[in-house]
């Protein structure tokens, strides 16, 4: 049954699956109802649409592997499974707990803020060409550039560098003898163009704004000072870059609309603040003990609402970084950038009764079966979390070639030729004892053509392709090689030319060490448990209730010889 092999997957969908998808059209092409009853759970009918629901958004890893009837029935186990899960969940009362509740109000607060917002700033604004044309000129967008850099360790050492440019030095050459970078033996090209989002700011304000050929002024970087010089630039054209730009302008202007309109609703619900309690929520958000009244009290309040000390609390953690505002004034600005426009959105749409409507409520119905679902699955498998550092290791120990990535760096020597007859003359001399490496400094090619990511070239014909490079020697060898080191080989096709080449050095998949993978490990056998644990727990609540579930066989048979 679908359950048995990924049954949380399934139920997360069955919780997700929003009330505007489930309509007739999805079986009006059918001629079983859709509101006839595929099985009935205590009394509960689960009809062709829900079905037919699922299946159409089921992705295809948590699909029955089996067809026809016997999958459609997997797939009905599944809502059947899902309505058991639910009874029993109600029956320990846990949708009457408080914690879920509290999720619940904020899921329907977030989606009524959401939508309302959508009516009052994502419906009211629209962006024409004159904007778009204007905001691609007068930004410069779509400019991109192919650099070449001298990076030093000081202002002086740049200026120096810059005057012997200006003196008609080579800038490759310059770079191979002075750069501090780790490319400075490619001259310092960077193998590529780059749009202004890919430049660091002061690389980009000191460098877009140069010519073909130009060299930069020193610009200072973290890593140093650095001299630019533009081998090549272009610009994409306003048609390529309009759906980038609109999106730009529409984001910009949805913005300063969006800010508008809760400065408005501000004063609409006469929003008030008690800026002297913010340091109850610093000195709490530091662990610092508050007294009840202190953790109650109103941090700010408006018409229909308020937050308190402790909700401010929680909803200024920083999620990502679990940092806490440094001091009062960014407490109150971290305040009013993300917490009071949506209450603002929320108040303006329970005043618009939206809380009430039909499929708010259905949607809210949606979210709390999958809420107190999710807590019964939890209690039901929270000892798979309970696995020792041993067991761990034992399972990186017996499943140690699984935990094998990274394909080796691969060291080589090449003599890239134009024609397929020189390359088997070189070979056939190579053969006969002449050095690979002496062919490559008079023959190759390679020298002539431009940087290929990933690749470092030499002039001795020495080549290094990185780790989980795209390559044609990669491809050649493989992702590890050792029988190939010394042997001769060619000619292969490489860039439309044909190349002559040796892999030097022996090389294979690097193992990950256990500490990087321990985590993983400790995730996939606590994943394999809980799917024990609940498949396990699944097939108790089926014996529980095995006579509050009838399934419609003749109709379930008719509606999967429709499909």
């Amino acid at each position: 049954m679908l359950w048995r092999s990924c049954s949380l997957g399934a139920f997360l969908l069955l919780a997700g699956c929003s009330p505007e998808a489930k309509t007739a059209d999805m079986v009006e092409s059918k001629t079983v109802d859709a509101d006839a009853s595929l099985a009935t759970v205590a009394g509960k009918a689960i009809t062709v649409l829900q079905l037919d629901s699922y299946e159409q958004a089921l992705p295809d890893h948590l699909r029955s592997k089996n067809e026809g009837p016997k999958g459609h029935r997997a797939h009905l186990q599944s809502l059947v499974d899902k309505e058991l899960v639910l009874i029993e969940a109600r029956k320990r009362g846990l949708d009457k707990l408080p914690a879920l509740k509290q999720a619940l109000s904020e899921l329907v607060n977030k989606r009524l803020a959401e939508q309302v917002s959508h009516e009052m700033v994502s419906a009211n604004f629209a962006v024409d060409d004159e904007e778009l044309l204007a905001a691609y000129e007068e930004h410069k967008l779509g400019w991109e550039v192919w650099p070449a850099h001298i990076l030093s360790a000081s202002e002086e050492d740049a200026r120096k560098i810059i005057a012997e440019l200006n003196a008609g030095a080579s800038f490759s050459e310059l770079a191979r003898e002075y750069s501090l970078a780790s490319d400075a033996e490619k001259g310092g090209n960077l193998g590529g163009y780059f749009d202004q989002s890919s430049a660091v700011g002061p690389l980009r304000d000191g460098s877009f704004h140069l010519d073909e050929g130009q060299i930069s002024e020193p610009i200072r970087t973290i890593d140093g000072y650095e001299v630019i010089k533009i081998l090549k630039k272009r610009r994409a054209s306003f048609e390529q870059m309009r759906p980038s730009i609109a999106e730009q302008v529409g984001q910009r202007k949805a913005a300063r609309l969006y800010e508008t309109i809760v400065d408005s609703l501000k004063g609409v619900y006469g929003i008030r603040y008690h800026r002297d309690r913010v340091h109850n929520v610093l000195d709490g958000m530091k662990g610092r003990r508050l007294e009840e009244a202190q953790a109650r009290a109103a941090l700010v309040e408006y018409t229909g609402g308020e937050i308190k000390v402790s909700d401010a609390m929680l909803k200024l953690r920083d999620e990502k970084n679990n940092t806490i505002p440094p001091d009062s004034a960014a407490a109150f600005w971290a305040l009013e950038l993300k917490v009071i426009p949506d209450s603002m959105m929320v108040v303006e749409a329970r005043s618009r009764g939206w809380h009430q409507r039909a499929d708010i409520l259905e949607w809210k119905e949606i979210k709390r079966d999958g809420l107190i679902a999710g807590q019964l699955r939890m209690d039901e498998v929270r000892t798979a979390s309970k696995i020792s550092t041993g067991e761990i290791r034992a399972y990186y120990d017996k499943y140690l070639d699984t935990y094998r990535s990274l394909p080796g760096i691969i060291q080589m020597t090449e003599v890239l030729c134009n024609t397929r007859e020189e390359a088997e003359r070189l070979l056939a001399q190579a053969q006969s004892g002449e050095p690979l490496e002496e062919l490559a400094v008079r023959h190759s090619v390679r020298s002539s053509m431009e940087p290929v990511g990933g690749h470092t070239f030499a002039d001795s014909g020495h080549v290094t392709v990185g780790s989980l490079v795209q390559s044609p020697y990669r491809t050649h060898f493989g992702d590890s090689n050792n029988k190939d080191v010394g042997v001769l080989q060619g000619p292969l096709e490489v860039q439309g030319k044909y190349s002559v080449f040796r892999l030097d050095e022996p090389f294979e998949m690097a193992l990950m060490a256990f500490q990087r993978v321990r985590q993983q490990i400790y995730t996939d056998i606590r994943q394999r448990r809980e799917g024990e644990l609940f498949n396990g727990f699944l097939d108790s609540l089926r014996q529980a209730y095995v006579g509050q579930v009838q399934i419609g066989e003749e109709m379930l048979a008719r509606y999967a010889a429709e499909r």
